[in-house]
């Protein structure tokens, strides 16, 4: 047996230098903590975006609830008898900017924060029309000044009447329970007062597009422009057929009142340095409504006890182009904690862009 002693190498084998062995090792060992590392930095990256966007989506979220907070303020003091009979005995032109008046008429006030800004607008409710009060007569005459075809006017006509009446009987152009039914997703007629503006949605006929509004081409022409949407226009909290002159916008004057476009941004105008008192009032400053009045002056309010309001909020932070946006209902009244009730909230995302330059005197 001590004859017999042989080597590896003479089978042909070589034998590697473990030194060789150690490095081969090395560099697996750093590849693989590379991996780790890089799935490591990624991993972490990706909770840093994360957190940001959800920090400031919360600050975004905090400057839209700042504005709507903001607003209600203004309105308790809007309906504070003592507040304003002060702001009565002050000229206009002695109250600075931040100190006047929030006008519920939909125009925009900018709030500005550290982090951004936040646009806010008040609409009055009685500035529009209650869905649940308004005659045939003047129902038809607001769907006809929308510029529908008449047979969809029609239907849109015909299905909200029969819609809130407590019938089963359909008008010839309208809907009942037969007709809900028969869609892929059937629920009834209400055959009642709607509950929320929002309600019309189901109604045969309403379109998102007939509610929302939208672009709408001229006939004959290639310009597109702004259509106004039934939820602009519509409201179960209003307090009739009669709107608010004084809050009430420049396209709800001329489709609710039918008066010229023109005619109802002069009344725009007027109001901006103070609201109109009586009819008297409105005739002396707006004199090119007088060939309207024995029309539409039973449908004119001066002075609306409605206290019911939309507030819409949205806010960006700065440099950003994502927006969040939030809409609400609220009802002043003194006899709720607070001073008043929220009826509605909405919360949602928008796109638009707030306005970048200074703000005009009446906002802040």
């Amino acid at each position: 047996m001590r004859n017999c002693r042989f080597r590896i190498s003479d089978f042909g084998f070589r034998i590697f230098d473990s030194r060789g062995i150690v490095l081969i090792m090395v560099l697996w060992v750093i590849a693989i903590l590379s991996v780790v590392v890089l799935e490591f930095c990624f991993a972490m990256r990706t909770e840093v975006h994360i957190t940001k966007n959800y920090k400031e989506d919360l600050q975004r979220y905090a400057m839209v609830q700042g504005g709507v907070q903001r607003a209600i303020v203004e309105l308790i003091y809007k309906h504070d008898p003592r507040i304003e009979q002060a702001r009565k005995g002050q000229k206009s032109e002695e109250t600075p900017p931040e100190k006047r008046e929030w006008v519920a008429d939909g125009r925009p006030y900018l709030i500005q924060f550290s982090q951004g800004a936040c646009e806010v607008r008040i609409i009055s409710e009685a500035g529009k029309v209650n869905i649940n009060i308004l005659s045939e007569s003047m129902l038809r005459r607001i769907i006809d000044r929308l510029g529908l075809e008449a047979e969809v006017k029609d239907i849109v006509v015909d299905s909200i009447l029969d819609w809130k009446d407590p019938n089963d009987f359909h008008r010839v152009n309208g809907a009942e329970n037969e007709y809900y039914q028969s869609l892929k997703e059937p629920y009834l007629c209400k055959n009642g007062n709607l509950d929320s503006i929002e309600e019309l949605l189901l109604i045969r006929g309403v379109t998102p597009d007939l509610f929302y509004g939208g672009k709408g081409a001229k006939k004959g022409e290639k310009e597109f422009v702004d259509r106004i949407g039934l939820k602009e226009i519509f409201s179960i909290y209003a307090p009739g057929e009669q709107i608010d002159i004084n809050s009430a916008s420049p396209v709800i004057l001329t489709v609710v009142l039918g008066i010229p476009g023109e005619v109802a941004q002069s009344i725009v105008n007027a109001r901006e340095e103070k609201g109109f008192a009586n009819l008297q009032d409105l005739l002396q400053r707006v004199p090119e409504l007088s060939p309207f009045i024995n029309e539409i002056g039973r449908f004119i309010l001066f002075r609306s006890v409605t206290a019911y309001y939309t507030i819409e909020s949205s806010a960006r932070l700065r440099e950003d182009e994502l927006g969040r946006g939030l809409k609400t209902i609220v009802k002043i009244d003194p006899r709720e904690k607070g001073g008043y009730k929220i009826l509605q909230w909405m919360d949602s995302f928008v796109d638009s862009k707030l306005q970048r330059e200074p703000s005009p005197p009446s906002a802040l």
